[in-house]
Order: structure tokens, then sequence, then C-alpha cells
């Protein structure tokens, strides 16, 4: 930008008359600076990468907080439904006290196996408590997410997550990932500041144009005659090692400094996708396991137990173990689906999505 100047020119300190002296002048100028080589075009380049960095990192933050909401809403859905798998195993155990109970009065059953039965029950209260405070605690972190009105209000439930796309594909979306495409445009604008650095070693221009207006007559009477005024400037840069050459490998030190960055963000993200998919895919055959054969069969194995408990052909403590066994195994197995979902959570923020 233009500057304006305005002032007096040899004023008499005498008496301050400007028609006293022929040399008494007020004056109106105008100074231009012309920036050394292509300063300009490159600084303005550098202004439109960083105002694209600020962007990318804007995406990247909103990926970091879907990222987190989503972690907060499955852990909490996965503790929620083990709240219901450990009251309805509550349920078989009181009926379990009441059918050693039965047993008792007839002589089928000893003292010890209707304790036994009140023993468990008291164990899955213990569990209840311990469940109940991953619930409190996942429904705060929820809240830091979403507001404490509306986390306490919502029931989050498992959800059922498409397929990743391929790993190659995966690649692909990693390397357009707003991390990395923040540091592509940071190293952009770096090699911009090495061009605004290496402009330096070219002279400056500086243009004055400035109009001193005279007051009063000469001696033949006639009005005295303004005065313009033209000076250019060159600023040549003959002494480079004090500043030229400093800013120019700071420059270079800054650009490789935002390279190195970046190859490590995209080692750590690299490392990161292929342990999220080694990950997403065991715990999805995990899951389709307990789901298509340890769950039914555990529970096909604590029925036949029970029935062979009523017929008196095992003991108490062997019902109660297959039940427990029951127990563990679905939450054995919602754990696997809570490990699988988490997985995939992980891989849709390495998608950008």
């Amino acid at each position: 930008d233009p500057k304006l100047t305005v002032g007096t020119m040899n004023v008499p300190v005498e008496s301050f008359d400007f028609k006293q002296e022929p040399m008494t002048q007020i004056m109106i100028g105008l100074q231009q600076s012309f920036p050394r080589g292509r300063t300009l075009h490159y600084k303005s380049k550098v202004e439109e990468e960083l105002s694209s960095a600020e962007t990318e990192r804007l995406h990247s933050s909103r990926l970091d907080v879907l990222r987190g909401v989503r972690l907060s809403w499955i852990k909490l859905a996965y503790w929620i439904q083990t709240k219901k798998i450990v009251l309805k195993q509550k349920k078989i155990f009181q009926h379990l006290a009441k059918v050693t109970e039965s047993m008792l009065g007839n002589n089928k059953a000893q003292q010890k196996d209707v304790i036994r039965a009140q023993l468990e029950i008291t164990e899955i209260d213990n569990k209840l408590l311990n469940v109940q405070q991953n619930i409190n605690v996942s429904r705060a972190q929820l809240a830091r997410w979403i507001g404490s009105k509306l986390a306490s209000r919502v029931r989050p439930r498992m959800i059922n997550w498409q397929a990743p796309p391929t790993l190659k594909k995966m690649h692909n979306f990693l390397v357009r990932h707003p991390k990395l495409k923040t540091d592509d445009v940071i190293i952009l604008a770096a090699k911009d500041k090495i061009r605004i650095s290496e402009q330096q070693y070219y002279p400056g221009v500086s243009l004055d144009a400035s109009y001193g207006i005279r007051q009063g007559r000469n001696t033949n009477r006639q009005k005295r005659d303004d005065f313009f005024t033209a000076k250019l400037s060159l600023d040549l840069p003959i002494f480079t090692g004090n500043r030229q050459d400093r800013m120019l490998n700071a420059s270079k030190d800054f650009l490789l400094a935002h390279e190195m960055d970046r190859s490590t963000h995209y080692r750590q993200l690299h490392k990161f996708l292929k342990e999220q998919y080694v990950e997403w895919r065991q715990q999805q055959k995990s899951a389709w396991l307990y789901r298509a054969h340890l769950i039914p069969e555990a529970r096909q194995y604590a029925e036949s137990t029970m029935s062979a408990y009523q017929n008196t052909q095992t003991d108490f403590p062997t019902l109660a173990r297959a039940y427990v066994r029951e127990l563990n195994t679905e939450i054995s197995g919602l754990s696997s689906s809570l490990n699988r979902d988490i997985a995939r959570v992980n891989l849709l923020y390495l998608q950008g999505k």
C-alpha cells in the first residue's frame, strides 16, 4: 500500500511566516515501495496455502470429534447390552434357587445347593454394580461430546456397520486424509517461503513523489512557483550474510522440518491402518464364531445340565458352572463385537468419514 506524507519544509523559526522565505513549502507526497523480485506473488500464494491448511485442520478436527462420539456411543451401548445379559442370568439363577428349594423339600437336593444358588445371585448383583458404574462412566464420556442433557436420555444400541473397503482402497483413502493434506499444503507454503527468501537477493525499489506549495511573491511581485519532487531509491543487497543468507537457510530448515512431520504422520497412520484392519478382520471372525456356535452351544449345554440336575444326574456346582459359562460366553461374544466395532470406527476415521 502507498504511504501519504504531509508536512512543511524550511519554515522560519523566528516568525513562522510561510510567505517570508522563498524556500518555505507545504509538502504533500506519496511513497510507494515495490518488493524485491516476485515477493508479492509468492506471499499471496503462501497466504492462500496457509488458509487451505486451516480448512484441512478444521476437517481433521471434525473427524476427531465424530470418532470420539462414535466410540463413546458404542461403548455405552456395549455396557447397556451387558447389563441386559447379566439381568437375564440373574433371573435364571433366581429360578435355579427356587428349583433347588423345591428339590430340597423333596429330598432331591442338599442345603448347600440352595446356599450356592444364593451365592451366585449375590455375585451377579456385585457384577451388576460394576456394569452400572461402567454405564455411568461411558455416559459421562458421551456427554463430553453431545452434552449432559442429551446423553442422559439416549439409549444407544450396537450398530451394524458396513464392512470396510479392501486394504488397497483404504491406502488410497489414507493419502487423502485431512491430517496428511494439511501437511502437504504446509509443505507447499514452506517451498514458497524459500522462493520469497530467494527474492530478497534482488534489489528493492522505492518511488517518492511530492508536491511543494509555496506562498507569497518574489521580488518582482510574481507569485512563487510550486515545486515538484520525484525520487527513485534502490535497496542494494550487497551484504547478504547477515540477512538474506540466514533467511534462506531458516526457510529451508522450516521445509525440512515439515517434510519430516509429514513422513512421521504418514507412517503413524499407515501403521494404525494395518493394525485396525487386522483387528477388524479377526474380531469379525470371532464375533461370528460366538454368534453362530459358541453362544448357542453354551446355552444348549446349560439347558441340558439343568435337565440332568432335575433328574438328579448331576450336582448343583456343575449346573452353576454351566450357567456361569453361558453368561461369560455371551459377554465375551459381545466384547468381540465391541472390539470389531471399535476397529471399524477407527477405519472410518482413516477413510475420512
